[in-house]
């Protein structure tokens, strides 16, 4: 087996952007989906993956978290009177998913220029980050045929992503629709034990390739106000750092790629 090790959201946070980096360095990782709508995190995180060209970029389009890449005059349905986005928690909680679609286009083409900007190639994949409305797939849909950028590395057929170890703890919150995922319970989550102890679902022997998905971060204050996912994300550092699983790799014969290793691979066996 071939496997892509990403991780979610980088440069989301300069916290998350350092913990992707200490599983670059430490462990692991093969591929990141950058965000680019926070500039000064952006820039940095890109600046600081030149040092390691073995690992992939793809873009994780972003429309709640932070603040948006274009003026937030032409977004208003996206953002708050703050002019930064609304989070995927207030939506959901207060069923706010009629956004506009011109409005969508306009931030995710502004997020995919400043990839291109920044880092003078495209992206070797996009995918959404926590609001996933038909408008929002639609205009991801579109941004990949007009920029000719691989949509959703997630829904490649021949690219199986195992079972995630949070979806086993997440429990659904009838007060406003979105699953719990409590700090403690985090921070209970052996990642490790459920890669190598099989719990992936992944078949090393038979599948030629996998993608395993993680949002590797360290926790601080600036990401807790941000997203539901903090603790676990110093626990999928932990996990890809950890010697165990470079033994389980070893011993399943399997080779880390990365996304543009996979997509010359593949198309090489069409």
């Amino acid at each position: 087996m071939k496997l892509i090790v990403r991780a979610a959201d980088y440069a989301m946070t300069d916290s998350i952007t350092d913990g992707c980096l200490k599983a670059i360095r430490d462990g692991i990782l093969t591929d990141v989906g950058l965000m680019t709508n926070n500039a000064d995190h952006a820039r940095r995180a890109v600046e600081e993956l030149k040092k390691y060209p073995h690992v992939s970029m793809g873009q994780d389009l972003n429309l709640v978290s932070g603040i948006p890449a274009s003026n937030s005059q032409f977004i208003p349905s996206l953002v708050d009177s703050q002019g930064c986005f609304i989070s995927s928690s207030a939506r959901k909680k207060h069923n706010l998913f009629e956004i506009p679609y011109e409005e969508i286009l306009i931030e995710m083409k502004a997020q995919v220029e400043r990839f291109i900007t920044w880092t003078g190639k495209k992206p070797v994949y996009i995918t959404g980050h926590s609001l996933a409305t038909p408008e929002v797939l639609r205009g991801m849909e579109e941004i990949a045929k007009t920029y000719g950028i691989v949509y959703d590395c997630f829904s490649q057929p021949d690219l199986p992503t195992g079972n995630r170890w949070y979806y086993k703890h997440q429990k659904v919150d009838s007060n406003d629709r979105k699953p719990v995922y409590t700090l403690q319970d985090q921070a209970d989550t052996d990642v490790v034990s459920h890669i190598v102890g099989g719990e992936l679902n992944l078949d090393p022997q038979h599948q030629k390739f996998a993608l395993l998905a993680t949002h590797c971060g360290y926790c601080d204050g600036e990401l807790l106000t941000m997203s539901t996912f903090s603790v676990i994300r110093g626990r999928e550092i932990e996990a890809l750092c950890s010697p165990r699983v470079r033994e389980w790799i070893k011993e399943n014969s399997i080779e880390l790629i990365n996304f543009q290793d996979y997509l010359d691979q593949r198309d090489c066996s069409l």
